[in-house]
């Protein structure tokens, strides 16, 4: 299931932080992480429960398993 790629984007911002950061708490490549958001390749379930805790996203949903 695709990312909200937008709504992502806009928490990262929000919780100001950079990409470039978030891929470094989640212990992969900037490209890998922008493959990821921009809905090229998908996200691990451990990444999305590492994300959800980093960027305080409550509501999982939302933001992953869009259609």
């Amino acid at each position: 299931m695709p990312t909200n790629t937008s709504r992502l984007k806009a928490r990262i911002v929000e919780m100001e932080l950079t990409q470039e950061q978030l891929a470094a708490m989640l212990n992969i490549s900037y490209q890998s992480l922008s493959y990821k958001i921009n809905n090229k390749t998908d996200f691990k379930a451990s990444e999305i429960l590492k994300l959800c805790e980093y960027l305080k996203i409550e509501d999982k949903d939302q933001y992953f398993f869009c259609s």
